[in-house]
């Protein structure tokens, strides 16, 4: 009986320690970024980088030479109207060669004046036989001579007049000036650049498609342009050129017409030439690189948000290639997944997450 005390004490006390509940272990619920699928419905693009040149881009010179003596286009970025005068030369030379010219005509004039009056009286007077035939054939090519002189004469006054037009610079077009090539007092050539005058309202892109694809593109097709200065503006444009014969390596060139009528495009903007629906698949969809886990196998993987539990749930994703627009995902998700962005290597299967739909963290 003497034992029968301590054993019952023992027991009542580990009865009461198998009573005790068990503390809740609270799980903390991670922030996280997130971004909603949003397929393209294209299918999968081709995309090529380029440089935007200006369509009607055109160097300026005087068609003789001279020196500079006026210069409104000396400022980059200066807008002339059509027809507007950009610069002019020293009309001194060329108007003493018009006004010499001049003189020349009417002197030629006179001459072939009194030439076809002594014509026709010899005319008369060898119908009368006063006169032979000699002599009258005689006065006839004399007649004929200053007959060609005054229609060289009036050939060069017109050649004095244009040249001396031709002293002043005028815009072809309505437009602005891309770059000065010379100054003023300086003397130039003729054909020498002195400005780049751009209009600014059709731009241009060259692009490089490869050999695999080149037979699949053909003037007219339409594509999407996007440049980095230009964030949320995608353009329109249209294939004008396309090449036969390859450049470098195994790319032919392909010119592309851009309409610029807003101007937002500037000359020398770097982009990216999409073509529509050209490639084989169904519509897919592009996610930041980052948020593509990859596996041991070789695989790859992004976590997907249960919007209803806000729970997290590893998925295996098919990509395809790195564009501008971010990992290409040929399968695997769907269009409204809410994906995670960012802190994707903490993540578990199950574990509670707080997101944003915008974007931001939760």
């Amino acid at each position: 009986m003497k034992f029968l005390i301590p054993v019952t004490l023992l027991l009542c006390l580990l009865l009461a320690s198998c009573n005790d509940a068990p503390k809740d272990v609270v799980v903390p619920v991670r922030p996280v970024k997130t971004t909603v699928v949003d397929s393209s419905g294209l299918g999968r693009r081709w995309t090529f980088s380029g440089t935007a040149e200006d369509a009607l881009e055109t160097d300026l010179s005087f068609r003789v030479a001279g020196k500079i003596v006026y210069f409104p286009g000396d400022q980059i970025g200066r807008r002339f109207a059509e027809g507007e005068v950009i610069a002019k030369l020293d009309p001194s030379d060329f108007e003493l060669a018009l006004r010499q010219a001049r003189a020349n005509l009417e002197q030629v004039r006179a001459n072939y004046t009194r030439a076809e009056a002594d014509m026709r009286r010899n005319s008369e007077l060898f119908k009368r036989n006063v006169i032979s035939r000699g002599e009258l054939d005689q006065i006839q090519a004399d007649f004929k001579s200053y007959e060609a002189q005054l229609s060289a004469t009036s050939k060069q006054l017109d050649i004095s007049r244009k040249q001396l037009s031709y002293t002043t610079l005028h815009a072809p077009f309505d437009g602005w000036i891309g770059r000065v090539q010379t100054n003023i007092h300086q003397n130039v050539s003729a054909g020498q650049p002195v400005v780049s005058f751009s209009a600014g309202r059709q731009m241009k892109m060259y692009i490089a498609v490869p050999d695999t694809l080149i037979s699949e593109v053909h003037e007219g097709d339409p594509v999407e342009v996007r440049f980095d200065a230009l964030p949320g503006h995608n353009m329109h444009g249209k294939i004008m050129e396309v090449s036969v014969d390859t450049t470098t390596g195994s790319s032919y060139p392909v010119k592309v017409h851009l309409e610029n009528e807003k101007q937002l495009v500037k000359g020398g903007m770097s982009g990216y030439v999409s073509f529509l629906g050209k490639a084989e698949g169904g519509p897919v969809c592009y996610l930041p690189p980052v948020s593509v886990v990859g596996e041991s196998d070789g695989t790859r993987a992004v976590w997907v948000v249960d919007t209803e539990t806000s729970t997290v749930k590893r998925r295996s994703v098919v990509v395809g290639k790195l564009t501008s627009l971010g990992l290409e995902i040929l399968g695997g998700v769907k269009q409204g997944d809410v994906v995670v962005t960012r802190g994707v290597h903490h993540l578990k299967d199950g574990l509670k997450v707080r997101y944003s739909r915008n974007g931001t963290e939760g």
